[in-house]
């Protein structure tokens, strides 16, 4: 059963943490719109979920109902699960296309778990396929999965679907996952050599401490996948330590 509360300036006191069992190529990146329910129809077909850091500026989170993907005592913030709406056949002449912030302050727990059942099934099947990273300025000696940067890039995560597909890609039992920015998410295999895993945690921390594509901080850990599915986090102190002081 998902964790349900309601974020009134912030998400109260610390819970315990519960998991959901669950390139280079900058594309023009989408403004969340908050939704009037009388102006737009509700379309199941049209939901996803969103995951955002509690300290978001993109999305106003008080008063709603959300779930908590990750939250740890020593994290710089919670990451919760809103959802959208969009219809990504629409997309205007820039490439743009609407994306609206399913309000959910008005709504019971019924209602955000048929949300949550919906939006997996549009997440499942979104057509935002993994590729394999081409480092044009480095040479490694590992694979990396990405994608393009994409309003619903990091939600991979929570696709058993999506997920699956790495293990297969990247042919690992074991998947270690970063999502450091909103629109961006970072796969490689967990049971390589330590020289590797280090390598890939720095790419992370770089991700995390710059701001090249100005996407919003979304989580400083590293999540632990198996069998399409979130096992473990991997938490980096460091990291929540300096988001802090950047923002003390």
């Amino acid at each position: 059963m998902i964790q349900f509360l309601r974020n009134i300036l912030g998400l109260g006191p610390a819970e315990p943490t519960k998991l959901r069992k669950k390139p280079e190529e900058v594309v023009v990146k989408s403004a969340v719109k908050e939704m009037v329910e009388d102006e737009l129809e509700m379309d199941f077909t049209s939901i996803y979920p969103y995951l955002v850091s509690q300290k978001t500026q993109e999305l106003d989170l008080g008063g709603e109902l959300v779930s908590v993907f990750h939250k740890t005592e020593n994290s710089y913030a919670p990451i919760v699960q809103a959802f959208v709406m969009m219809n990504i056949g629409k997309i205007d002449e820039n490439g743009e296309v609407d994306i609206f912030h399913l309000k959910t302050s008005n709504k019971t727990e019924d209602d955000y778990e048929m949300f949550d059942k919906h939006s997996l099934i549009n997440l499942d099947n979104l057509e935002l396929p993994f590729v394999f990273w081409d480092f044009s300025d480095e040479k490694i000696e590992y694979d990396i999965l990405s994608v393009k940067i994409a309003a619903l890039a990091s939600e991979k995560i929570l696709s058993k679907k999506h997920m699956l597909e790495a293990h297969k890609m990247l042919n690992s039992k074991e998947l270690l996952v970063s999502i450091p920015r909103k629109g961006l998410i970072f796969v490689c295999s967990n049971l390589l050599d330590k020289e590797h895993i280090t390598h890939f945690m720095n790419l992370h921390a770089y991700a995390i401490l710059s701001d090249k594509h100005d996407l919003e901080v979304l989580c400083e850990d590293l999540f632990v996948v198996e069998e399409g599915e979130v096992v473990n986090v991997i938490g980096i102190t460091q990291l929540s330590d300096v988001l802090r002081e950047g923002n003390s």
